[in-house]
């Protein structure tokens, strides 16, 4: 039976990356009309090259720590024991913020817990806190302003970070906010609040956000915020970011109001344990970035005796990525990269202002033009963000601080009157460097992507992604949809015809969850399997490599989660499983051989659905077709992978059940 005779479709799909796809067909399904995302993708392991963003655009930088620890957490330290360790984190930080602003950056995310550490107790974290005041209500820049608060030596050694390397500037510290048992009744007993805390700065060393953690995971040391905290900041290269940490990524709040409140670029804190099939740290954090269709700057810890790694810089249409293989050293890794604005109302600015700016062509002071597009840089003026030197209305501008141009507040390096210049290089078709290059390893497009310290022996960091077929030379690859979704094309209104060619469905417990499973049959077929009144549906074509006998199965689970944390998940999945027997799938894979064509597909209870497509080696690609309709049907598809499949999944969080 050839695959093409399962599968029909009024639109032809899309062929998968780096290789003749077959004819893989989108189902049918029952709804009057479709939303449909075709996410042309280049995914980047750190020391490849990714395709060049052509447009509005910005130069972002995550950084994954190898964190020096506390060896005795629970025991308490002085003050000056606690800071002399920070400070020994905040030497990197401060070496790494060096390099990416050298490399053009704008914005640098460090992780989560990275300057102190773990498993804390609230006692032992003590000498660690500082007194993080709101700039809601509060203007105030440490780095200049020493005087004003006490004990804030890591404030103001992040400030000034930030001031000196010209960056936006995201980390993660300890919160002490006083707090009375009359005023907040859950008040901790000791009359002080103790907080997981992001802190943002802008490019001057001003403290420009601070949000508080709202989902703990088995923290100890820290409490809850009272009331929920939505929290964004703005900047003059990109626009508007929302700001969400670790655990926080699985639930509801913050992070869907975000979205609910038009956010689509979030940084992203995290000290993430991997845990396969299907949490993996940079699979879900790709997930999240096409099912929110959201920009997501993820800085983890590198801890492997804490299973700890994982980081990237992922939008909808490109994205470049870490992780640390077993026995690869443990260190750090800087990652870096050009990528579009994805914040509409910033655009939307920006455009007019451009129209008003007569069409000057304003030059940065490193390698480019912005050729009647944007290179952007610090500042902001007429609306749009300039780097040069000196001052000139129209041409190239540079500043030291604050000032004013066209009305409004020029915070950085830079005013122009007009047209906006970049200090590091040029929009469209430049190059955003990390810490060397990893010689002669894969291209695509044109611009380069470059992560810390890669060297080309090390293939198992590295790979040479191409673009996916149907993706035209120069299309960013990124929609600009109010909705989560870019409207394209339309389903039929058929329902789908499935029979399934295997009658044994078996359970298994896959992250301490009971899937349902049906094992694949033979090199090609079609298979639904239903957990409870919710089911998946799969067709498939395998092609195994030199005659391997790996076991392949369609799950799905509807149901809470209830082994570290709760909350309500619907998951479609195929995977590989370990062994030979049944009771091995679900458990945790990473390699694989077998390339599987597929479609996978369900109908969800929820339209917050997340896709990923992890393979062998830790290998992200990326699904030919994203597809849902108005019944909350969802259908992932893809062909011609370029290493064996280990997991593909629809993961789908139903928050009203939680």
């Amino acid at each position: 039976m050839h695959f093409s005779t399962i599968l029909r479709t009024s639109s032809p799909s899309i062929p998968g990356s780096g290789q003749s796809a077959m004819a893989l067909r989108v189902l049918q399904a029952v709804a009057a009309v479709a939303v449909l995302c075709r996410f042309p993708v280049t995914l980047t392991r750190a020391g490849d090259r990714s395709e060049g963003t052509p447009g509005q655009s910005y130069v972002a930088a995550v950084y994954e720590h190898r964190v020096i620890l506390n060896p005795e957490p629970h025991v308490p330290l002085s003050r000056a024991a606690a800071l002399k360790h920070m400070m020994s984190n905040l030497d990197v930080y401060e070496e790494q913020a060096a390099r990416a602003a050298e490399q053009g950056a704008q914005i640098i995310v460090f992780p989560e817990d990275g300057l102190q550490g773990f498993n804390f107790s609230r006692l032992s974290i003590s000498a660690y806190l500082e007194t993080i005041p709101d700039p809601q209500s509060e203007d105030w820049n440490p780095c200049t302003q020493t005087d004003r608060h006490t004990h804030t030596e890591v404030l103001q050694r992040l400030s000034c970070m930030a001031r000196r390397h010209r960056l936006y500037l995201v980390a993660n510290m300890a919160d002490l906010q006083p707090c009375r048992q009359t005023s907040y009744p859950t008040c901790p007993h000791d009359g002080r609040w103790q907080f997981n805390t992001d802190v943002v700065f802008r490019w001057d060393g001003s403290l420009a956000a601070r949000y508080h953690k709202h989902n703990l995971y088995f923290e100890k040391a820290f409490d809850a915020p009272p009331t929920l905290e939505v929290v964004t900041f703005d900047t003059p290269f990109a626009g508007r970011f929302g700001v969400f940490t670790c655990f926080d990524i699985l639930f509801h709040d913050p992070t869907v109001r975000l979205l609910e409140q038009g956010v689509r670029q979030m940084v992203y804190p995290t000290a993430w344990m991997n845990q396969l099939p299907l949490l993996s740290a940079i699979q879900f954090q790709r997930a999240f970035s096409l099912g929110a269709n959201t920009t997501l700057l993820a800085a983890n810890i590198r801890a492997d005796s804490l299973g700890m790694t994982g980081s990237g810089i992922f939008t909808p249409g490109t994205a470049i990525y870490h992780h640390a293989r077993a026995g690869q050293p443990e260190e750090g890794r800087l990652l870096v990269l050009r990528i579009p604005v994805l914040d509409t109302a910033w655009l939307g600015t920006e455009t007019r202002a451009k129209g008003q700016a007569g069409g000057e062509t304003a030059r940065g002071e490193g390698e480019g033009e912005a050729g009647g597009e944007t290179a952007r840089g610090e500042g902001e003026a007429g609306g749009e963000t300039a780097r040069g030197e000196g001052e000139a209305g129209g041409e190239t501008a540079r500043r030291e601080g604050e000032g004013e141009a066209g009305g409004e507040t020029a915070r950085g390096e830079g005013e122009a009157g007009g047209e906006t210049a970049r200090g590091e290089g040029e929009a469209g078709g430049q190059t955003a460097r990390g810490e060397g290059e990893a010689g002669g390893e894969g291209e695509a497009g044109g611009e380069t992507a470059r992560g810390e310290g890669e060297t080309g022996g090390q293939t198992a960091y590295t790979r040479s992604p191409k673009p996916l077929s149907g993706q035209r030379e120069g299309n960013s690859g990124f929609c600009l949809q109010e909705s989560q979704h870019c409207q394209e094309d339309s389903l039929s209104t058929s329902p789908p015809a499935f029979s399934p060619s295997s009658p044994f469905p078996f359970t298994s417990s896959m992250m301490y969850d009971p899937f349902s499973f049906l094992l694949l049959s033979g090199s090609e077929g079609q298979l639904t399997v239903c957990d409870g009144r919710f089911c998946c549906h799969l067709q498939y074509r395998r092609s195994p490599q030199g005659g391997n006998t790996e076991l392949y199965a369609l799950g799905a689970f509807s149901g809470t989660h209830t082994v570290n944390g709760r909350y309500n998940v619907q998951v479609c999945v195929l995977v590989r499983c370990l062994g030979s027997e049944v009771s091995s799938c679900g458990q945790e894979v990473e390699e694989a051989e077998s390339r599987v064509d597929f479609l996978l597909e369900g109908k969800f209870g929820t339209r917050h659905v997340y896709p990923s497509l992890l393979g062998s080696g830790m290998v992200l690609e990326q699904p030919d077709q994203v597809k849902t309709t108005a019944d909350g049907r969802v259908a992932m598809e893809h062909s011609g992978m370029t290493v064996g499949l280990v997991t593909a999944c629809l993961y789908g969080r139903v928050y009203d059940q939680d």
